[in-house]
């Protein structure tokens, strides 16, 4: 019996263990569930954060909108939010100029996961360098931005601004190269059906995805696709590769709404019309042999609206009383027949109402910088096409001064509108087929309305605590005096220029002193602290700058100055009449490799290289004998450090200029040509390209090949006729065909 019993309770126990197990198992995957719930509920809430902010960034409230934005990683350190907060702080710090924050900003925005994400990060890079003046590095990034992201909606805009700067450059042949890739950034879709749009009257290009094109390509086998568009055009286009090389192929065509033939390069497509595309694919996955792959693109044209001078060639931003002025409408989806057609608009006069005068006053106050724009009169307007099936329509309206008497406005005739000056004429169109989707877009135009000219006062009101006025004035006392000290010492005024740093040192003191007592600006701070070693280096105060600059370090360890502050010293410490200056200059450069958010490392990676070729100079010198020669082994070593750790940078470029130019010095030909050969790869936008094609061209020379030399040096006065190295070029060239 008790046997049973023992029996029975080890069977109740057994029973339930189990049950306890199952629900062990159970919590768990629960826990799981629930972890991956809360994940997504903490995504949204971080995005919802990102788009207040930018609601209050759009409403002028910028120190919340900033805040917000800056707390979105503190809060959610994991979520992918935080990339999209980083971008839009890069974006408004580029905006105030603070470059150096905007960078760190963005560069964190580029680890994200979104595609989308990393290639606007990369764009705003370039934007940024393009604002400091910085065009060779802006180049780097832009085509680092069309390789990485080649069906990105911002690859277009790169091989834009790409273009841009080779033209303002004059290297004419980049630019063109550039240009013509403006639009082959065809986004991909994982859904085949979905539809497409392309722009009615602009080059339209097709992207096909085949890694077999990639072999036939290297096989020197040529693919084309088929492109059917209205009126029965067709026009047969070559695919050629592009991005990064792995199976991406593009193929462009010229379209028209003008009625064009048959394989003349220009294919026939009206506004609102389809563009069928036919692609042979010679080899599928499934085995299949000659499969044809169909695809179509609806047209749209997205309209543009603008008021333009009375030749109808630039815009206008003011429009005269009692003269007409001139609306032109650009759309080729209202171009329905074969004749003129018409379009209409809306044309409306708007004003801000001004704040009642004050007593003893005759002029009223303007009106608030901020104050609604409110509709004084409207009227519609008829445009009429400016040629058959050109889709360009215009018209006209004049704009009549509203007698200060209102009892003796009267109707005005058709096309005349009542304005007072400073009123601001409009011009609205409803357009309601174009590339951003299916809702209508309202398109204007605005123009202010002229009566001779304004003298009324503006009057600007800042609003800021006691402290921070003082505290910023302190401050900017302090860097004007730090720039006179900079003349006095550049004009040989040691003495001068000691006494106005030691005035703007006394600034900056009261300053800290100030900000013991009060809540600071961790900006004016930070300038502060600049101001300080700017000071001290004015004195060749070395080592109290460095102090400054690690003071700075300490207490702001992501700040985003302290490198520069670095820069300057190390390049001060090089000139140095001391036998340890490049040693002490390398120390400092050092330094700089070693912060962990500095901007500066490839630059402080080259000065390196820089600074041991000076130092193999001067030992070189030191020795006796006039055969000696420098030893740039070491200094070679730190430019290949530079082109390997910072590919992306100009200094890596810059880094095999120095690496080539010390090959050919030692005839290490074949190195020579290999390098130059990678920096035609990788560095196709350096602003230095026509430099290597001539060094390129003095290596085959000696090499012995002058047919190959000569067609370096005629490379150069085409491509680069106006670089530094053209005339350099055009001596050789005359040297070899004498």
């Amino acid at each position: 019996m008790k046997t049973l019993v023992a029996i029975g309770l080890a069977m109740v126990c057994a029973v339930a263990y189990s049950d306890e197990a199952k629900s062990t198992k159970k919590s768990d995957a629960t826990k799981q569930v629930d972890a991956v719930k809360e994940a997504k509920q903490a995504e949204r809430r971080a995005m919802r954060m990102v788009k207040n902010a930018l609601s209050l960034m759009a409403e002028k409230e910028e120190d919340r909108a900033l805040n917000m934005l800056e707390a979105v990683p503190r809060m959610y350190p994991t979520s992918q939010a935080r990339y999209s907060a980083y971008l839009e702080l890069g974006r408004h710090f580029i905006s105030k100029r603070d470059f150096d924050r905007a960078l760190v900003e963005l560069k964190r925005a580029a680890e994200a996961q979104s595609e989308d994400v990393r290639a606007e990060s990369l764009f705003l890079q370039g934007d940024l360098f393009l604002a400091k003046s910085q065009s060779g590095e802006a180049a780097m990034v832009f085509r680092r931005l069309s390789q990485d992201f080649p069906t990105s909606e911002f690859a277009n805009d790169a091989f834009f601004k790409i273009g841009q700067i080779h033209f303002a450059a004059g290297r004419w042949a980049r630019a063109t190269e550039a240009f013509e890739m403006v639009g082959t950034a065809v986004p991909r879709s994982a859904d085949t059906n979905a539809l497409v749009i392309a722009e009615a009257g602009q080059r339209i290009y097709v992207h096909v995805t085949d890694k077999d094109l990639a072999v036939l390509a290297s096989m020197g086998e040529k693919t084309r696709v088929k492109l059917t568009g209205s009126d029965g055009d067709s026009e047969t286009v070559e695919l050629s590769p592009f991005g990064k090389g792995d199976g991406d192929f593009i193929a462009s065509c010229k379209t028209t709404p003008q009625p064009t033939k048959v394989g003349d390069g220009i294919l026939t497509v009206r506004g609102g019309q389809k563009i069928k595309v036919d692609y042979v694919d010679a080899n599928t996955q499934n085995g299949e042999i000659n499969k044809n792959r169909e695809a179509q693109a609806n047209t749209a044209s997205s309209a543009t609206i603008a008021f333009l001078d009375g030749a109808m060639r630039q815009k206008v931003n003011g429009v005269f009383a009692d003269q007409p002025s001139f609306i032109r409408l650009r759309d080729l989806d209202l171009d329905v027949t074969d004749g003129v057609d018409k379009a209409k608009v809306l044309v409306k006069v708007t004003y801000r109402e001004r704040p009642e005068a004050a007593p003893g006053e005759t002029i009223a106050p303007p009106p608030a910088p901020d104050a609604p724009w409110l509709t004084r009169s409207e009227m519609e307007v008829t445009l009429s096409e400016t040629g058959p099936r050109t889709g360009v329509f215009a018209g006209r309206v004049t704009v009549r001064l509203q007698p200060a008497d209102t009892n003796k406005i009267v109707k005005l005739p058709a096309g005349e509108i009542y304005a007072n000056a400073e009123d601001k004429l409009v011009a609205e169109y409803e357009d309601a087929l174009h590339l951003g989707g299916a809702d209508i877009e309202k398109r204007t135009a605005e123009s202010v309305v002229l009566v001779g000219g304004s003298t009324e006062p503006q009057s600007v009101v800042a609003h800021a605590s006691q402290a921070t006025i003082q505290a910023k004035k302190l401050l900017l006392e302090a860097k004007l005096l730090y720039k006179w000290g900079a003349i006095f010492k550049d004009v040989g005024l040691e003495e001068s220029a000691k006494e106005k740093s030691e005035e703007g040192l006394v600034r900056i003191s009261s300053l800290f002193d100030l900000s013991t007592r009060n809540t600071l600006d961790r900006s004016i701070l930070e300038e502060a602290y600049e101001a300080r070693w700017n000071l001290f280096l004015i004195r060749d105060d070395l080592k109290n700058a460095v102090a400054t600059c690690n003071a700075l370090v300490t207490r702001f360890p992501d700040t985003v100055l302290a490198d520069r502050a670095f820069m300057r010293i190390a390049m001060a410490r090089r000139e140095e009449k001391s036998p340890k200056a490049e040693d002490n200059a390398i120390a400092v450069f050092n330094a700089i490799l070693g912060l962990p958010t500095s901007q500066l490392k490839a630059e402080a990676q080259y000065r390196i290289g820089e600074t041991l070729e000076i130092k193999a100079k001067k030992s070189a010198s030191r020795k006796s004998g006039r055969q000696a020669k420098p030893n740039f082994a070491a200094a070679m070593k730190a430019y290949q450090a530079c082109a390997d750790a910072y590919p992306s940078s100009s200094y890596a470029g810059e880094s095999y200029k120095r690496m080539v130019d010390y090959s050919i010095s030692i005839k290490t030909y074949a190195r020579a040509l290999e390098m130059i050969n990678r920096v035609f790869e990788d560095y196709p936008d350096a602003p230095w390209l026509d430099e290597m094609l001539v060094k390129w061209g003095v290596i085959l020379h000696r090499q012995g090949d002058k047919e190959g030399a000569t067609s370096k040096f005629r490379q150069v006065l085409e491509e680069y006729p106006n670089g530094k190295a053209a005339k350099m070029a055009a001596q050789f060239l005359k040297r070899l065909e004498d």
